[in-house]
């Protein structure tokens, strides 16, 4: 323990020797431009520049209105499901809501792109449907429209046919059309009914499509705050007193450690004894160059002038 005692007073005692060396570096400042209220807690507590950690001095808040503003806004207007490519109005009036005043503005916004576009036949799928009738020779397709059992191919043609199916399969007809059909067997009884299985081919040809619109959206006048806020370096006695509280800290977990630090304080003490020897050895030769640069003679000649 007494060695660590030792260490620890050494390597303090070397700190505050090295101290003048430290925090030297001049201030450094950062800024908040435009917020709706001054807040120091944007600024934060310290910052870090080219290896020195500079602390907060003080922060200036400053008031200006912020005039000719403006955001660019966009928005997308659904067309839904289409079949083959829309014509978007050139321009589309829109509202944004300003967030820092507070106040919703009237936009115009023009026409950029479309996102998703043109007429498209996707992968075609196969649905399975049975018809079932009462009536042994044909079904019903829609109301008041029949197909026989015993037709080469089930019917498809027909807006309300097409429709009906469609519907039956749970597909949108607005988006889906049937183009193919054909029985996968042959008509049977099942009871008191008449049972046949089609096979139906489904394929999309609408796009959910959608319109980009943007644009520039005049905002009104608003009274911000500029902030600035400047770092100092830490003094010479800040950074001695923050290492010396880490020299102790390390040495606490870890007595080991201090070995280093010893090293370290014992080469900057023997550094300032030598500057300190060296320094008086050449004051105390200049003082006797002066002594002994005075002849016996030229004592007499300053007597007699005297």
């Amino acid at each position: 323990m007494r060695f660590i005692r030792a260490g620890v007073a050494t390597t303090v005692a070397a700190l505050l020797f090295c101290a003048p060396a430290f925090g030297a570096g001049g201030p450094v400042t950062r800024e908040v431009i435009g917020v709706a209220e001054p807040d120091d807690a944007l600024f934060a507590s310290s910052v870090e520049e080219s290896g020195t950690v500079y602390v907060l001095d003080t922060i200036e808040w400053a008031e200006r209105v912020e005039r000719d503003r403006s955001v660019w806004h966009e928005v997308e207007y659904d067309f839904g499901a289409q079949v083959g490519q829309v014509e978007p109005p050139a321009t589309l009036a829109a509202l944004y809501h300003d967030k820092v005043t507070g106040v919703t503005v009237d936009a115009s916004l023009r026409f950029e792109r479309l996102v998703s576009a043109g007429a498209s036949t996707r992968g075609r799928e196969i649905e399975v449907f049975v018809h079932t009738s009462y009536d042994t020779a044909a079904y019903e397709l829609s109301p008041g429209a029949l197909a026989r059992f015993d037709a080469p191919t089930p019917q498809i043609s027909g807006v309300e046919v097409s429709r009906e199916l469609l519907e039956a399969l749970h597909y949108d007809p607005a988006v889906y059309r049937l183009v193919e059909a054909s029985w996968t067997g042959p008509a049977r009884k099942e009871g008191d009914k008449a049972v046949r299985e089609a096979s139906y081919i489904v394929e999309r040809v609408a796009e959910v499509q959608r319109a980009v619109y943007g644009g520039d959206v005049a905002l009104p006048d608003v009274l911000v705050h500029d902030g600035i806020a400047t770092y100092r370096a830490p003094t010479p006695t800040e950074v001695v007193t923050k290492s010396a509280a880490e020299v102790v800290e390390t040495v606490v977990d870890d007595p080991a450690s201090l070995v280093p630090w010893i090293m370290a304080g014992g080469v900057a003490a023997t550094t300032a004894l030598g500057a300190i020897v060296y320094w008086r050895r050449r004051r105390r030769r200049a003082l006797d160059a002066d002594d002994t640069s005075l002849e016996p003679g030229d004592a007499e000649m300053e007597g007699e002038d005297a």
